[in-house]
């Protein structure tokens, strides 16, 4: 049988105290019953042998006189049978020899065969003048006996005259003792399992109650009320516990609130932050981190608790990590890491050597990937240079042939005509150069405003097309437009056109003799239209793809400053189609031709 939560009624509080009640009951019981009886057969055998020592002082007068005139046996065994009636007891006479004269218990001829007495400790008592007393087995009726015996003549001569009472007199006494003692126990066991009732009603019941509850905070539900009452220690303890969850609760929201911020500003920091213990595990990995280090976020790939070094191999990291856990605590160190492959990523990485109780000294790194910052301070140096060369070329040819002029060649007209168209077309190449330049800052700073209007794509790409024919002809290159009719987009007309221009121009300039140049427009759903603008020319290679939209980037930098490049149409048409909320795509092999791809809102 089981009690509450479970468990064996013999173990709980409530069974525990009735059953300690109980034991204590029984022990005081059975303890205080051995003493009654012992106490109560003591007094019994001393009333007993104060009683019969009494009446042995009487029968001492009745028989002294028959003793000392030698009264005949008989008479003397009719005497002591006569007393030994009235009062109830074994009568004996003896002489002072420790012959038994008469006893009422036997015959005339039982007398005469009857052992000396003279040896009996009540005997030798009696005969040596006291009143002797003994309590033992007797030989002859081999029952328990109490033996009282006095002289019958002071000084003790003269014989002895005993009376004896059977045990099972007294025994009887004692039994009701028992019985009375055992009633009383029973009582007392009574009373307390009646006590024991109401300790479990006042204690045991509360404080299962209480221990119910402390196993509810114990599972996490601090929200369980202590079903208590009362004033006493017990009700006190009860209300403490209550107080002691509902602080609990608190604090565990107020923890839980604060971890959920931590938690939340570490999943949402760029950064990624690391912490580990002294023996190098991850204890904690935030998602920057992992998307910095290129690390599954799957539950089947954890890093934490495992060694950093089974996680990350790169080596430079490691050898950082390592000299940072050998620093001083408090120290702070940082150093700029190139990741190599699969990587490829720039870090600046900080590590503090901190206290991680209960772990002991700790390393914690905030990692900050720099891979784009390096890659657009060296767009910016390239920029730098590239204006620079690109300025200088021009300016170096116009200051050239205007010294020249100035040093006697305008002397010669048909010279000098020469050398200022040369100076001129330096000029208009110059004059692009700066344009472009104008145009592509304004792109990137916001300040060119489109007008966008409902355009029919195929009247467009038919105009820009047809700008190109002439050349296109002299080339030998075919230029066809595959735009559905009526298609409709929402662009600026001048910037599409001017998106075009540049598209249409590169594919006509690297399109041999031969090749062709198509212009295509493809509906994406309802809301997107994307254009194509593909050629059969020399091909882009792939490793020169990503960086075709840079500024001043060239795949053959001769052969496009020859074709009167400037080297920022790409930029220019990337950040227009950007500007309309498009993408910009470039996919070439090369020998085989460009598509140039980009995607416009639909009208």
């Amino acid at each position: 049988m089981t009690g509450a939560a479970g468990r064996p009624w013999s173990s709980s509080l409530a069974v525990r105290l009735t059953l300690g009640l109980l034991i204590a009951t029984l022990l005081g019981t059975g303890v205080m019953g051995l003493y009654v009886t012992r106490a109560i057969e003591a007094h019994g055998v001393a009333e007993l042998e104060a009683r019969l020592a009494a009446q042995a002082r009487l029968l001492r007068d009745v028989f002294v006189s028959a003793v000392g005139v030698r009264t005949p046996t008989s008479s003397l065994q009719a005497l002591a049978r006569t007393y030994g009636q009235r009062l109830e007891a074994r009568v004996t006479v003896i002489a002072a020899d420790g012959t038994v004269l008469a006893d009422s218990e036997r015959d005339e001829a039982g007398v005469r065969v009857m052992e000396n007495h003279a040896g009996r400790p009540e005997v030798r008592a009696a005969l040596a003048g006291a009143v002797g007393r003994d309590l033992r087995r007797s030989g002859t009726l081999g029952v328990e006996m109490l033996y009282v015996a006095v002289p019958l003549q002071a000084g003790g001569g003269g014989g002895v005259v005993r009376l004896a009472l059977h045990m099972p007199d007294v025994a009887r006494t004692v039994t009701w003792a028992r019985w009375t003692v055992a009633g009383a126990a029973t009582l007392a066991c009574l009373l307390a399992m009646a006590v024991g009732l109401v300790v479990n009603r006042r204690v045991a019941r509360p404080v299962a109650a209480m221990r119910r509850v402390a196993l509810h905070i114990a599972e996490g539900r601090l929200d369980a009320p202590v079903p208590v009452e009362g004033t006493d220690e017990v009700a006190e303890l009860g209300r403490a516990l209550g107080d002691m969850a509902l602080t609990l609760r608190d604090k565990i929201a107020t923890l839980e609130t604060e971890r959920a911020k931590v938690a939340t500003i570490l999943d949402a920091m760029v950064e990624g932050v690391i912490a580990l213990d002294a023996r190098g595990r991850v204890l904690l990995l935030n998602p920057g981190a992992r998307a910095i280090l290129g690390l599954a976020s799957a539950p089947r790939h954890p890093v934490e608790g495992r060694p950093l070094v089974e996680a990350v191999r790169q080596k430079e990291l490691l050898d950082f990590v390592e000299a940072s856990q050998a620093a001083a605590p408090g120290s702070h160190a940082q150093r700029e890491l190139e990741l190599g492959p699969p990587l490829h990523r720039v870090l600046a990485a900080h590590a503090v050597a901190v206290d991680l109780p209960p772990e002991g000294r700790g390393t914690l790194l905030v990692l900050h990937d720099v891979s784009e910052l390096r890659r657009l301070e060296r767009v910016k140096t390239e920029f730098v240079a590239n204006v620079s060369h690109e300025l200088r070329t021009p300016l170096t040819c116009i200051r050239g042939y205007l010294e020249t002029l100035l040093d006697g060649a305008l002397e010669e007209p048909a010279h000098a005509r020469r050398f200022l168209e040369v100076a001129s077309t330096h000029a208009d190449r110059l004059k692009r150069l700066v344009d472009d330049l104008l145009q592509l800052s304004n792109l990137e700073t916001g300040r060119v405003t489109l007008v966008p209007v409902t355009l029919d794509l195929a009247d467009v790409a038919t105009g820009v097309l047809a700008i190109f024919e002439r050349q296109a002809a002299q080339k030998g290159v075919a230029l066809t437009s595959t735009v559905p009719p009526g298609l409709g987009v929402r662009a600026d007309r001048d910037r599409l056109a001017q998106i075009l221009l540049n598209l249409v121009d590169n594919a006509v300039k690297f399109t041999p003799e031969g090749g062709r140049v198509r212009v295509s427009a493809t509906p994406l759903g309802a809301r997107l239209v994307r254009m194509e603008v593909s050629d059969t020319g020399i091909g882009i290679p792939s490793t020169d793809l990503p960086r075709l939209t840079e500024r001043f980037y060239r795949v053959d930098k001769t052969r496009s400053r020859e074709l009167g490049g400037t080297g920022l149409g790409l930029a220019i048409v990337k950040h227009l189609v950007q500007a309309h909320g498009g993408e910009l795509a470039i996919e070439s092999e090369l020998g085989r031709g460009t598509t140039v791809t980009f995607t416009l809102p639909a009208a």
